[in-house]
């Protein structure tokens, strides 16, 4: 028998839900079913917290965050934050995310979300690699974790959803440059995370030039003499510049640091600056390229610093000597014929 229709009972009991749907629109028939079953879930239990509609309709947090967001602009449900009864501190804002290359990509949070004890509890039994995990943390950051801690590698998991690879290295790297503190692990973690640094292999990529840059500032200093005062704000964007933008070698910045004393009598980091942004223009890296080119320029340069007693040429030669172990005027240029 071919049935064409069918009548069915609405079977309540002792709970009903009702959903307010707009009369405008097809809010129902145009939701996915992670939609559907994260309002379901949501008319059984208005309060409650991303982990736990997680494991309630197997939803990942980007597809809550993207169901909340659609039933707010429906007009069906209006979200807001709710600080839990056992937390005595004010509960961090949490923000909208969006997808970003094809995952949840947080922006602009102050700090993770509070997980209880019950939800830290069902999360690492649901993933009981974490406990390893913890423990390989504590090893490297040398000290035991409290349950706040905990917490703190549970939400870099969970909420950023980070690899347990890229949560292990950040806690090395932090441990290595003397940062300790879980609340610094948990800062950079979201300003990287809104960098767009998500995985193993950029984080790998982005603590390498870190450290590169934390090496090159040691150097830096110490030409200058800054010994351990901070950094005013022009110098900081200044190394900034020289490392990060234009990339200069030392070796480079250091001959470019001798014509500045040689010129100004004492460190100047804007005549360094000068001639590195000079330099830069003509596309110098290494200390055989501003051989070559001031070594081009030198019968325009000779004119015009008859009258001076410093020869910017002459200088070039000799702290090519110095650098280099060798004089300028008797190295022949590997291009020539």
């Amino acid at each position: 028998m071919h049935v064409t229709n069918i009548k069915v009972k609405p079977m309540y009991g002792s709970r009903v839900a009702v959903v307010p749907v707009p009369r405008k629109g097809n809010v129902l028939r145009e939701a996915t079913r992670e939609q559907l079953s994260i309002l379901l879930a949501l008319m059984e239990e208005s309060e409650t917290s991303y982990l736990t509609l997680s494991e309630k309709t197997g939803a990942t947090r980007a597809q809550i965050e993207e169901a909340l967001l659609y039933w707010q602009k429906a007009g069906v449900l209006s979200v807001e934050d709710v600080k839990p009864a056992a937390q005595k501190e004010e509960t961090p804002q949490k923000v909208k995310s969006k997808t970003k290359e094809g995952g949840a990509y947080l922006e602009g949070a102050a700090q993770l979300p509070h997980y209880n004890t019950s939800e830290t509890a069902r999360f690492l039994k649901k993933n009981p690699g974490v406990s390893g995990l913890i423990e390989c943390c504590q090893q490297e950051m040398g000290k035991m974790f409290n349950t706040s801690e905990v917490e703190t590698i549970i939400g870099l998991l969970d909420y950023l959803s980070l690899d347990p690879e890229y949560v292990l290295l950040l806690c090395a790297h932090s441990a290595k440059r003397g940062k300790r503190s879980l609340r610094y692990i948990e800062k950079t973690a979201i300003s990287y995370h809104d960098e767009g640094i998500l995985t193993y292999d950029q984080l790998e990529a982005h603590l390498k030039q870190v450290d590169e840059a934390a090496d090159m500032e040691v150097a830096l200093r110490e030409m200058f003499g800054f010994g351990k005062r901070a950094l005013v704000k022009k110098e900081k964007e200044a190394f900034f510049r020289w490392t990060a933008e234009w990339h200069m070698p030392l070796a480079v910045i250091e001959l470019a640091y001798e014509i500045a004393v040689t010129r100004t009598k004492e460190p100047s980091v804007p005549y360094t600056n000068a001639v590195l942004e000079r330099w830069n223009a003509e596309g110098i890296r290494t200390p055989e390229d501003v051989e070559r080119f001031e070594a081009a320029r030198r019968p325009a340069s000779a004119q015009q610093t008859t009258n001076s007693s410093f020869d910017t040429d002459d200088f070039f030669e000799a702290a090519l000597d110095r650098s280099y172990g060798k004089s300028s005027k008797t190295t022949k240029d590997p291009t020539d014929p």
